[in-house]
């Protein structure tokens, strides 16, 4: 069902009547016309979070990492930053009422979407507007019998977690790679592993399902 919401987003996206470019001049106010830009653009952000979990696996097979050495003040600001962003998410916890398993559970939903339901249907709706290539999309029926939506939290195999599913033994055989370089490098390899291995593990446990 992602997959079909987000598809009928790039699908709008990708056609005339786009809010990027369609209804100026008419009644459409700007906040308006923002807020319907950000439901058909979003599954475009699949590209840059397959890129985000594919870059710790490669940090950690090529020895390389994603921030470059930072001086004293630099790392303050930067200390100071990831701080803000759980203060953030601690105010809106207690703000909202959502508990931290929720708030976690939602986590992984948007990365386990993004890197499979909204980056296939990114592929599959340039191939169906631009390549003329129909992918059958279709509007599946919504059922008021409770019982039925208990199918929603069974686990089921299908192509879409190939993504994912790679991106975790990616980042898994990248972990190995890193502890075995440190392992036989010596002691001064591990202050700059740890950091790798940091990135490398959230990767893991948002995709884990």
């Amino acid at each position: 069902q992602v997959l079909r919401w987000a598809l009928g987003s790039i699908e709008i996206f990708l056609s005339h009547h786009c809010p990027l470019w369609y209804g100026y001049g008419g009644k459409l106010k700007l906040l308006e016309r923002l807020a319907y830009i950000n439901t058909i653009v979003y599954p475009f952000t699949s590209i840059p979070l397959l890129a985000y979990c594919t870059i710790p696996a490669v940090c950690l097979l090529t020895g390389k990492f994603i921030i470059p050495t930072l001086n004293n003040l630099a790392s303050i600001w930067f200390l100071a930053l990831f701080i803000s962003i759980i203060a953030t998410s601690v105010l809106e916890l207690r703000w909202s009422g959502v508990s931290i398993q929720d708030l976690w559970r939602n986590e992984q939903f948007w990365v386990i979407g993004g890197v499979s339901a909204h980056l296939f249907a990114v592929f599959q709706g340039l191939l169906k507007v631009l390549g003329g290539v129909d992918t059958n999309f279709t509007v599946t029926s919504k059922s008021a019998d409770d019982a039925e939506f208990g199918e929603l939290y069974l686990f089921k195999w299908t192509t879409l977690l190939i993504p994912p599913t790679t991106l975790i033994i990616l980042n898994m055989v990248g972990v190995v790679a890193g502890v075995s370089d440190a392992i036989n490098n010596g002691y001064g390899s591990w202050g700059p592993l740890f950091g790798k291995l940091f990135f490398a593990f959230w990767v893991i446990v948002h995709l884990y399902p």
